[in-house]
C-alpha cells in the first residue's frame, strides 16, 4: 500500500513537469485518502495546490477532507479565493470549520464571504462554539423523524432526505419543539414491522452531550456505549446536531499525540514536524528544559550536603546512577499507568488512597526483588574489607527498596492530584517524575548510608 502511494507521488511530480491536464487521469479511481497522502509527499505547497486545482472539484474536496488543516492553510495561499471557497463548501461544515479556524482572520472572512450563504452560515455557527468541544465537531445534517410516524413513513422519509445526509447511523425522533425524545438505529428500522410506530421501537434511555462538552469526553462516551454517533442537545433538550464516529477517531489520534508529547515534556503543537523551523522546536522545548534544569539543582544540593560522607566512603558514589535511574524508571512506569487508567475511566479521583496503597504495595514488592539484586551486586563489585562490603551492600539494597517504593507511591499520586486541580495528568511526565525522584532518592540513599555506615 505504501509503495503505491509513493509511486503516485512520484507520478504526480513527473506530470507536474509536463503538459497541464494530465492530473485528472493520474488520480482517477484513486481513493482520496491515498491522493491526500501522496500530496503530503510533495514538499512544495504550490505543487500541492496545482494538483488540487486540476482535479475535479468534487474529488478535490474529498482529498482536502483528509489533509491536516495546517497543511490546507499553506495550500490555500496558492489557490484562487473563489476556487478555495467552492472546495470548502463541498466539505461537511465541521471539517470546513476546522480549516477556517487555522486561517488568518482576514483570509477566513474572505473565504466565508465567497461561500454559498447556507454553507457559510453553518460554518459560522460552528465557529461560535469553543475549540475541542462537541459543538465545534457536530454535523448539523441528520435524519429527523416524528415518534408517531410508522416505520413505513420513516423509510419513505429516509429515501427522500438520504442523499443530503452525510452519514445515516440513527434516526432521531423529535417532538414539535425539536426536542429529542428517542433514537432508532437504521438496523432496527429495517427489520421492524412496517406498521409499527417509531415510538414503539425507539430507545428512550438516551446518551447525549451538550455543545460545550469536551471532545475527549465525547470520544469516551462513544467508546463506552459502542455508539456510532452521539446527539448534541441544548439546555432545553433540543437537537443541535450529532458527533459521528469518524470525528471521534480523529479526536483519539489527536489526544494520544498530545499525551505522548506531554509525557516527553514537549509543548503540544498541531503543525507537522517538517513544517516547523528549528526555532519553533526550540521554543516548544526550552520552557520544560529550563524547569527541569532548575529542579535538578535539588540533586546537586543533596550531593553537596553529603559531600563529607562521600569523601569517607567513595564507593557510595558508584551506585548513585543505579539507584536514581531505577527509581526514576519505576516512577515513570507508575505515572504512565495511572495516567492511562484515568483516560480510560478505570480510576476515579475519589480513589486516591486506594490507588496509592496499591502502588505502595507494588513498589514494596518490586523494591524488595530489585533490592536483593542490588545487595548481591554491591557485595560482589565492592573491593573493600568484608564488613564494609556487607554494610555497603545492605545500604544499597535497602535504599533501592525504599526509593522504588517511594517512586511508585508518588508516581501514582501526582496524576490524580493534577486531575483534581484540572491539570492534564500527562503533564506529570516521565522527565518530571524522574527529576523529582533524583533528588528525593539521593536523600533517602544518604540517610540510610548515614544510619548504617556512619
Amino acid at each position: 500500500m505504501q509503495e503505491r502511494v509513493e509511486a503516485l507521488a512520484q507520478r504526480l511530480r513527473e506530470v507536474l513537469q509536463e503538459t497541464d491536464g494530465l492530473i485528472p487521469a493520474v488520480v482517477q479511481d484513486i481513493p482520496p485518502q491515498d491522493v491526500a497522502e501522496a500530496l503530503t509527499m510533495l514538499d512544495d505547497p504550490a505543487q500541492q495546490a496545482l494538483v488540487l486545482v486540476q482535479m475535479p472539484e468534487e474529488q478535490a474536496a474529498e482529498v482536502l477532507d483528509y489533509l491536516e488543516p495546517v497543511l490546507v492553510e499553506e495550500i490555500f495561499e496558492h489557490i484562487p479565493l473563489d476556487k478555495a471557497a467552492r472546495l470548502l463548501q463541498a466539505l461537511p461544515a465541521d471539517d470546513a470549520a476546522q480549516i477556517i479556524e487555522e486561517l488568518a482572520e482576514e483570509k477566513a472572512e474572505a473565504l466565508l464571504q465567497q461561500m454559498a450563504p447556507p454553507e457559510a452560515r453553518d460554518v459560522r455557527e460552528l465557529l461560535e462554539y469553543p475549540p475541542n468541544t462537541a459543538g465545534r465537531l457536530m454535523v448539523r445534517q441528520y435524519v429527523r423523524v416524528r415518534p408517531e410516524w410508522t416505520v413505513e413513513q420513516a423509510l419513505d422519509h429516509l429515501r427522500q432526505v438520504g442523499p443530503e445526509i452525510e452519514t445515516i447511523y440513527y434516526l432521531y425522533a423529535v417532538d414539535t419543539r425539536q426536542r429529542l425524545v428517542g433514537v432508532c438505529s437504521l438496523r432496527e428500522l429495517v427489520i421492524a414491522d412496517p406498521s409499527k410506530r417509531i415510538e414503539q421501537i425507539m430507545e428512550t434511555d438516551l446518551v447525549v452531550v451538550k455543545p460545550e462538552t469536551d471532545q475527549e469526553e465525547v470520544a469516551n462516551l462513544l467508546s463506552k456505549y459502542d455508539l456510532l454517533a452521539v446527539p448534541v442537545v441544548d439546555e432545553l433538550g433540543r437537537m443541535l446536531g450529532i458527533v459521528t464516529i469518524d470525528d471521534v477517531v480523529d479526536i483519539l489520534v489527536s489526544e494520544s499525540t498530545e499525551d505522548v508529547l506531554k509525557l516527553g515534556a514537549v509543548e503540544v503543537t498541531e503543525e507537522p514536524y517538517l513544517s516547523q523551523t528549528s526555532w519553533d522546536l526550540v521554543r516548544k522545548r526550552i520552557r520544560w528544559l529550563i524547569l527541569l534544569f532548575l529542579a535538578e539543582r535539588l540533586t546537586g544540593t543533596v550531593l553537596r550536603t553529603y559531600d563529607e560522607e562521600i569523601q569517607k566512603v567513595s564507593a557510595l558514589a558508584w551506585f548513585i546512577p543505579l539507584l536514581i535511574g531505577t527509581g526514576g524508571n519505576a516512577g515513570s512506569q507508575t505515572t504512565t499507568t495511572i495516567t492511562r487508567a484515568l483516560a480510560l475511566g478505570e480510576v476515579r479521583l475519589n480513589q486516591v488512597i486506594k490507588v496509592m496503597t496499591r502502588e505502595m504495595l507494588t513498589g514494596l514488592l518490586l523494591g524488595s526483588l530489585i533490592g536483593l539484586i542490588g545487595i548481591l551486586n554491591a557485595f560482589v563489585w565492592t573491593h573493600k574489607e568484608f564488613h564494609l562490603r556487607l554494610e555497603l551492600a545492605f545500604t544499597v539494597g535497602l535504599a533501592q527498596m525504599a526509593i522504588i517504593t517511594m517512586a511508585t507511591t508518588v508516581g501514582a499520586a501526582l496524576p490524580l492530584i493534577a486531575k483534581r486541580l484540572n491539570i492534564d495528568p500527562a503533564v506529570m511526565s516521565a522527565p518530571f517524575i524522574t527529576t523529582l525522584i533524583d533528588a528525593t532518592g539521593l536523600l533517602i540513599y544518604f540517610l540510610i548510608a548515614k544510619a548504617i555506615l556512619f
